[in-house]
């Protein structure tokens, strides 16, 4: 039933899929004959829109309404404006998104994301039976006058009362204008839309991807995936921008011979109407996924940089992955018996956690593992192995095939298809063998498939970087280079990180050389030490300083305070051969002096060139009847030993000064004796103590540390030792840059 009021037209259908292309009709034939009576050439482009958006909107008050519905037309002198009226108004009409897409799981509000992105303006107004969606275009070269929606005053059974139009969106110049839809929202508008103007079974968009290759990209319908190969009716037509083909429009049924020329013509005329726009929205999302990832190597650069452990390395390659490469990502490492485990996940959706390490802990068997280019076997992190046999290229991993817990992949025939089909034909549908119990989405993650890019440094293949979830079956090509050398810098800081880890290992391995196992406990005499590596790796310890208190014979016991020059092995065997024979050599009853003649010539031996000995070495006597404890003691290079006595006089060297070991051939040593009476103590430190600075001030300048143990007089040799390490590692303020020994003996009261 049409209803004529001068340039205002209503038209009403029953809530049936015919009503669709009738209203299309009404609405073409409505403003072509309205503007073919004005004096400017016919804009055909806004009778187009038009009628696209008046088939959005009775397709979404015919499906979710269900009442009859009402289309009005309104021609001013500067607009025109479609009114789409249902009687259900407590179903409300959301709004579009205003993010720049619609989550995939929502089912309703896509057909507003075409007015708002074809209209001038557009809004939904709800009254006490009914409901209006409305929308509003300038003519060519005339500004927008309407401020309401129209109606048909004469058409009591629909119209809305203007007190109670509750108007959600109007004029951009007065309110907030609706987010611009993303290029997947208006390609899954453009299916939908074709599917219904033709009343197809299925519909896809063969669209470029970011390479300029076809690909489908949005379907619609009855298992499209499957139906669009056999199909025994398809009509097909191109989206054409500025004269060049930018993908296809396809809609097929399971009936013979089901569309004609004047189907493939809508269809046309849809592609047309939305093809600039689709062009649009694709370019401007590409544009900013180039701009997303164009830091992408430079913050991988920067997080990666300087020492991390293993652990956040691989949280760096989550946040720099994800989603500016992929949807997710994942690190799989390879053990010693070339199995692989999943070391890290991440999913842009949370929600999909579970699903993830779920899916890569069932398929991680089938992983494309060795990578090919790499000669036989599983990784080996220290086995050598030639650059050019390095894998770099990417893998297709398709998640699917029995794995360990008997995954496999999707149904036949659905490999590809966009997830959330419904109504596949019997066969299609099902829960894949494997997949029963697993957590909600896992069937998604396992269709859409991953890329695997293989961790390669020098030293060999370590594990894969995993990058899911691309829209397509491959990632484009920038997306493939950029992965490719993100897993190279991930490998190379996870071996950085591996060797870091050894040589603390190897650190915390030296220190217990350096130092003795256990103090021996040595009658009259209270023994203390303090100890510090210098830098935080074992090559920067290698020569360190070392103590050592060890039994020479009865009632007899030696110590020793030293310190090798030099770096490296050559070093840390010098300070090896140093302990060592400072140990054979009292169990064989040789004298100090004797000692020191020995070792020198060993180290000379050696013959490591610019390395020698600094040392203090001395003799403790079981204290007699006096309780006197009795020293004898040389000192080589070192810092002078010190003397506190207990009655607060001013600390005093016990030793001479003498050559250090290693240098000169020939040298003899001599001992010097002491003693220490009830509460005294003996202060012997390295060099790394009197020389730790602080601008250019050293700790021992005027005395510095002869004033430290001043202070002492009176307390235990732990409290003495601990005194001394916490004085020199505050002193500078910053960490100290040698290695520093300190050993304190208290003669018990």
């Amino acid at each position: 039933m049409k209803r004529r009021n001068d340039r205002v037209v209503s038209a009403a259908y029953r809530p049936e899929p015919a009503a669709v292309a009738a209203a299309r009709k009404f609405v073409r034939e409505t403003l072509q004959g309205w503007l073919d009576t004005r004096p400017a050439p016919p804009d055909t482009e806004l009778v187009d829109d038009a009628v696209l958006l008046t088939s959005e909107l009775v397709t979404n008050a015919v499906v979710h309404a269900g009442t009859q519905v009402q289309v009005t037309c309104k021609l001013a002198a500067s607009a025109v404006e479609v009114v789409v009226r249902d009687s259900h108004p407590a179903r409300m009409v959301p709004g579009p998104a205003r993010d720049e897409s619609i989550p995939a799981e929502r089912t309703n509000g896509r057909g507003l994301l075409l007015p708002s992105a074809l209209a001038s303006a557009w809004g939904v107004s709800y009254g006490a039976e009914a409901k209006a969606v409305w929308f509003r275009m300038g003519l060519a070269g005339q500004k927008t006058g309407l401020t309401e929606p129209v109606g048909d005053p004469d058409a009591a059974e629909s119209a809305v009362p203007a007190a109670a139009w509750n108007v959600r969106a109007a004029s951009p110049a007065v309110a907030q204008p609706p987010a611009v839809p993303g290029y997947d929202d208006l390609l899954r508008q453009a299916v939908g839309s074709a599917r219904v103007i033709v009343a197809g079974d299925a519909a896809y968009a063969l669209v470029a991807d970011e390479d300029g290759d076809l690909s489908v990209r949005a379907a619609t319908g009855i298992s499209p995936a499957a139906l669009l190969r056999t199909a025994p009716s398809v009509a097909t037509v191109p989206f054409i921008v500025d004269g060049r083909v930018t993908g296809v429009l396809a809609v097929a049924a399971v009936l013979p011979g089901r569309f004609g020329d004047s189907d493939v013509q809508r269809l046309q005329q849809l592609a047309d109407s939305m093809a600039a726009a689709l062009e649009r929205a694709r370019l401007a999302g590409l544009e900013r996924a180039r701009r997303a990832r164009i830091d992408v190597l430079a913050e991988a650069s920067e997080l990666l940089a300087g020492p991390l452990d293993a652990d956040r390395i691989l949280a760096v390659a989550g946040q720099v992955a994800v989603p500016r490469l992929a949807e997710w990502c994942a690190v799989l490492a390879a053990g010693p018996d070339a199995e692989l485990s999943v070391l890290a996940a991440r999913h842009a959706d949370e929600r999909q956690s579970a699903a993830l390490n779920w899916l890569l802990e069932r398929a991680k068997a089938s992983a494309p593992w060795p990578p090919p280019g790499r000669p036989g076997g599983a990784a080996s992190p220290g086995a050598a192995q030639p650059d050019a046999a390095q894998p770099r290229a990417a893998q297709r991993w398709p998640l699917a095939g029995p794995g360990p817990a008997g995954l496999a992949g999707p149904p036949a025939g659905l490999a590809g298809a966009p997830a959330g089909l419904a109504g596949a034909p019997a066969g299609l549908a099902g829960i894949p063998a494997g997949l029963a119990g697993a957590p909600a989405g896992v069937a998604e993650l396992a269709a859409r498939g991953a890329w695997c890019f293989p961790l390669a440094t020098p030293g060999g293949v370590s594990g894969l970087l995993v990058l899911g979830g691309p829209h397509t079956g491959r990632p484009s090509r920038e997306v493939l280079s950029l992965a490719e050398d993100l897993a190279g810098r991930i490998a190379l800081a996870l071996e950085n990180a591996r060797l870091a880890a050894q040589q603390q290992a190897a650190g915390q391995a030296l220190r217990a050389v350096l130092l003795p196992a256990e103090l021996p406990r040595v009658p009259g005499v209270e023994l203390a030490v303090a100890h510090d590596l210098p830098g935080a790796g074992a090559a920067a310890a290698a020569g360190g300083d070392f103590c050592d208190v060890f039994p020479a014979g009865p009632g007899r016991w030696r110590f020793a305070v030293g310190e090798v020059c030099g770096t490296g092995p050559a070093t840390l065997a010098v300070t090896s051969l140093a302990r060592n024979t400072l140990r054979i050599l009292a169990a064989d009853g040789l004298g100090i002096p004797a000692v020191l003649d020995r070792l020198n010539q060993l180290i000379l031996d050696e013959r490591a060139p610019g390395t020698f000995l600094t040392l203090v070495h001395g003799e403790i006597t079981e204290p007699g009847p006096d309780g006197e404890v009795r020293l004898s003691l040389a000192c080589a290079g070192q810092p002078l030993p010190l003397v506190q006595p207990v009655s607060g006089a001013g600390p005093e060297p016990v030793a001479a000064p003498q050559p250090v070991l290693g240098v000169i051939d020939g040298l003899s040593f001599t001992a010097q004796p002491a003693q220490l009476s009830a509460g005294d103590l003996l202060l012997c430190v390295t060099d790394g103590v009197t020389r730790r600075r602080d601008g250019n001030r050293l700790l021992d300048d005027d005395d510095g540390l002869a004033r430290l143990l001043a202070g002492c007089a009176g307390l235990t040799a732990d409290v003495v030792a601990s005194k001394v390490h916490e004085e020199v590692r505050g002193f500078g303020g910053r960490p100290a840059a040698d290695g520093m020994a300190v050993l304190v003996l208290r003669a018990e009261s």
